[in-house]
């Protein structure tokens, strides 16, 4: 069985300037357990002076500045084993396009681009994987051999899928070919040139004893393949084609969503507390009535009808009721918000019913925290006295998978699902300082001189994580200033 931190993984980056995304695994595990539940509340402290709190940044504004996708797991396979013969990718692929071949109907066409559109998100994680073992190899010897080995499995996926549709093809003209094979080659050949340009780097940066071996095996592989693409007609960039260049990024990014659609879960997301807020607020305005009838029915029965003390007594009640509503909406809405979720997401896969997954989002006081993440937030911190007030944003997140309808749906076996969030700090950033201040450093002629600091503000996100009982945290730090977002520190 998986450990629980295989099952729920979190990995967070900074996606551009002002963005942090969050990269959430939820893989469903054990098919003996039909029913995965996955719990991650996560905690974020912001210092006050940003004036970031429950009056200035609401809820819309949180769900604006946060955007989710989710999509299955790519499906693991390393490049050895793809260039095995028994490779199930290229077997599921062979066997639909001798299928479509036979009979070209529309059904066995979208069986066609599903395998195509499969094995090309199975070579980008494959490339992916081998990209980070190269990165971690520290022996140069051993990082060689290993990216010698890489360029021959590239070579070889390649050439297997090329020859596939090409060698049955050769009286016919690169247009006549099937579309869906020419959008997945190119997209394989753009995503091989995204992560080797990146093997490159690093290894010029850390093997500079086999750098005109690797230059060699770079050359050997590159000079053929982009004869191939030009023949092919895909796009091309090249240096000081500004143009060509644009085309080339444009026509990337459909490739990739063309051929990552079919990994995308159909999402349909709906308020979690509508009708529960409907009832509150009906009791709300129902409590209210009776306050005011009370207060009317007393004073008739007092002073009578049509008097001044009743006149006065039913003004004054339906102006108290008014504000009672309105108080009583108020909190009901709070704490409506701080025990449902705020949101609701179906999953769909192929129109079937795969699991959902759950939101909420609060500002909390400090009593409402767990004594393990009060802990967390203050561990590591030299002086905890010196730690400014902080306002503390809580967002709950929940999902729940059904494994066991997930394995059911397709031939391959998927690990579970990615969820993609990415939270735009901009909002975080309007009150901040300049992003350099002056500091007078003292020289030993008697005079000082100015140089120019950084200033820095310091986001703490601290991550808990439940699965099957079991909780464990993870805590980041991010380093932000007027500029944007700095660094992200896994703290």
């Amino acid at each position: 069985r998986k450990s629980d931190t295989a099952m729920l993984n979190i990995e967070t980056k900074k996606h551009d300037q002002f963005t942090l995304e969050l990269k959430v695994g939820y893989s469903h595990g054990d098919q003996r357990f039909p029913v995965s539940d996955f719990v991650m509340n996560t905690w974020v402290f912001i210092p006050d002076s940003l004036y970031i709190n429950q009056k200035t940044y609401t809820k819309s504004d949180f769900y604006r500045d946060t955007r989710s996708h989710i999509r299955l797991m790519t499906p693991i396979y390393s490049l050895h084993e793809l260039v095995e013969a028994d490779c199930q990718p290229f077997q599921l692929l062979a066997a639909s396009w001798e299928i479509y071949r036979c009979d070209t109907s529309s059904e066995n066409r979208k069986e066609l681009e599903h395998q195509l559109k499969m094995l090309g998100n199975i070579v980008r994680s494959a490339l992916r994987s081998r990209g980070r073992a190269l990165a971690l190899e520290k022996d140069s010897g051993r990082a060689l051999s290993l990216l010698t080995e890489t360029f021959q499995d590239i070579a070889f996926v390649q050439s297997r899928l090329r020859t596939l549709f090409l060698s049955e093809n050769k009286t016919k003209s690169s247009a006549e070919l099937p579309s869906d094979f020419r959008k997945t080659d190119a997209y394989i050949a753009c995503t091989v040139a995204f992560y080797l340009s990146k093997v490159s780097t690093m290894m010029k940066e850390h093997h500079r004893s086999i750098r005109e071996a690797v230059q060699n095996l770079f050359v050997s592989y590159f000079e053929p393949e982009q004869e191939y693409l030009t023949a092919q007609g895909y796009s091309v960039p090249m240096l000081r084609e500004k143009l060509r260049n644009q085309e080339y990024l444009k026509q990337m990014s459909a490739l990739r969503r063309f051929v990552e659609s079919d990994l995308y879960l159909f999402v349909r997301k709906k308020n979690n507390t509508f009708l529960a807020q409907q009832i509150l607020f009906m009791l709300a305005a129902g409590l209210s009535m009776i306050f005011a009838t009370i207060v009317s029915f007393s004073f008739q029965q007092t002073y009578g009808n049509f008097t001044r003390p009743l006149f006065i007594a039913l003004v004054v009640s339906y102006m108290f009721k008014d504000r009672i509503k309105d108080f009583l909406r108020y909190w009901f809405a709070n704490k409506l918000g701080s025990k449902y979720y705020d949101y609701r997401t179906k999953l769909d896969m192929r129109g079937k019913y795969i699991g959902q997954g759950k939101e909420g989002f609060d500002f909390v006081n400090e009593t409402r925290i767990p004594e393990e993440v009060k802990n967390l937030r203050m561990q590591g911190e030299e002086d905890p006295d010196s730690v400014p007030p902080e306002s503390i944003l809580l967002y709950r997140r929940r999902m729940i998978l059904f494994g066991r309808r997930l394995s059911r749906l397709s031939r391959y076996a998927f690990p579970g699902v990615n969820e993609i969030i990415r939270i735009n700090l901009k909002d975080f950033l309007r009150r901040m300082d300049n992003p350099h201040t002056g500091v007078p450093v003292f020289q030993k002629t008697g005079d000082f001189q100015e140089v120019q600091v950084e200033r820095l503000y310091h986001l703490v996100f601290i991550v808990q994580f439940s699965y099957q009982g079991h909780i464990y945290y993870k805590r980041y730090r991010l380093e932000v200033n007027r500029r944007g977002l700095k660094q992200v520190r896994e703290w």
